[in-house]
């Protein structure tokens, strides 16, 4: 089912199934990818309790093997509405039978919407319901139309940082596993040019990175600016080797596993380890200029 928030700024839509945003308008424009078959069919997925992939799909814990699709579970539960309000709404899922066969913890986990003037900040909170430490990622996953601007070219547009700064590109195998990382150069150190071939040997994953990123045309009054204070990573994306008119920027907590080895993930430094009944909440949030 599809839940509508709005304020005089903006209205948004989402989908129960995966708490999901549908839609972001601004004056009925829309900013948000509204999918594709033939390129990627999601919107705006939401991760947890893993990002990425894992190698041959597993990980280990306590000894013992499991398995888990890419970036999580969440995606692909039909979440409860927790609470409801004209500018706001949210959302909430918790362990069960399912969830314990392939996530062994027992958790409550909510996603938040609200809308404050042109900025939609969507908050995660995880609380451990278990009597040992749990261990998990998460972050966003949207997609943007790119060009906001139909009468634009995909290459007129671009991303720029916050602030200027070096960071590393994580390097991952034609799998989307980790391999190593590398200094990668912006433009004036905080310009990334828009091109479809940036996106051929997939994501750019980034660490040591600026707290927020714009996508915008200097031939274009429309802009997106997304925000992640508290989050370690930033994927930007489309599909490869196709001409997308999309990219994702998706503000992580976490990297996918590293290639050639099933992980134990009491042992992967970047998971958050979140004590017994203790609560985590990390928040992002997406402007509309």
């Amino acid at each position: 089912m599809n839940y509508t928030i709005k304020n005089d700024f903006l209205n948004v839509e989402i989908s129960s199934y995966g708490a999901e945003l549908q839609s972001i308008k601004k004056n009925n424009v829309e900013y948000l990818w509204q999918g594709d078959e033939k390129t990627w069919k999601n919107k705006a997925t939401n991760i947890f309790p893993f990002v990425g992939k894992m190698q041959d799909g597993k990980y280990i814990y306590k000894g013992q093997t499991y398995e888990m699709g890419s970036h999580g579970l969440v995606r692909y539960i039909d979440f409860l509405v927790d609470s409801k309000e004209e500018n706001k709404i949210v959302f909430k899922i918790q362990s069960n039978e399912d969830t314990l066969k392939n996530y062994p913890f027992n958790f409550e986990y909510f996603i938040t919407y609200e809308l404050k003037n042109n900025t939609l900040v969507i908050t995660s909170k995880v609380i451990n319901k278990d009597n040992k430490e749990m261990y998990f990622g998460l972050g966003g996953h949207p997609g943007f139309i790119v060009p906001l601007d139909n009468s634009l070219a995909f290459e007129d547009y671009y991303l720029i940082f916050d602030d200027c700064f070096k960071p590393n590109r994580i390097i991952t195998s034609d799998k989307g596993l980790v391999r190593y990382k590398e200094e990668f150069i912006l433009k004036d150190d905080k310009i990334l040019n828009l091109t479809h071939n940036l996106f051929d040997e997939d994501a750019l994953i980034f660490e040591n990175i600026s707290k927020g990123v714009t996508l915008k045309s200097d031939k274009d009054d429309k802009s997106v600016y997304v925000k992640y204070d508290n989050m370690t990573y930033l994927g930007i994306w489309h599909t490869p080797k196709t001409n997308a008119n999309f990219v994702c920027i998706e503000p992580w907590t976490s990297l996918p596993s590293k290639d050639g080895i099933i992980e134990d993930i009491e042992n992967n430094d970047n998971l958050v380890c979140l004590e017994a009944n203790k609560e985590y909440e990390n928040s992002w949030s997406i402007t509309i200029n």
